[in-house]
């Protein structure tokens, strides 16, 4: 009984083993996607914001040039006397 149940064990270890390599197979490839999926997201989300602050200096930079432009003017009229 004894031998038989060392022998029954052993080949049970090895008929279960390609479902176990099947197993870690298909969580390390789960494991793999979602990394690159991270990845992924991350890359997109730090070139919205990017693009964000990349907008936000572009509308500053127009406001300010339009008001010195208005400045300009409005001091070129005062000292030439022009209205």
């Amino acid at each position: 009984m004894k031998k038989t149940t060392l022998l029954i064990v052993p080949a049970l270890l090895i008929a279960l083993s390609p479902l176990a390599q099947a197993s870690v197979e298909s969580g390390a490839h789960q494991f793999k996607e979602d990394v690159k999926s991270a990845g992924r997201q991350t890359g997109h989300a730090a070139r919205d914001a990017a693009h964000a602050v990349g907008d936000g200096a572009k509308s500053a930079g127009h406001a300010i040039a339009d008001t010195s432009k208005r400045g300009y003017h409005a001091t070129k009229k005062w000292v030439t006397g022009e209205e």
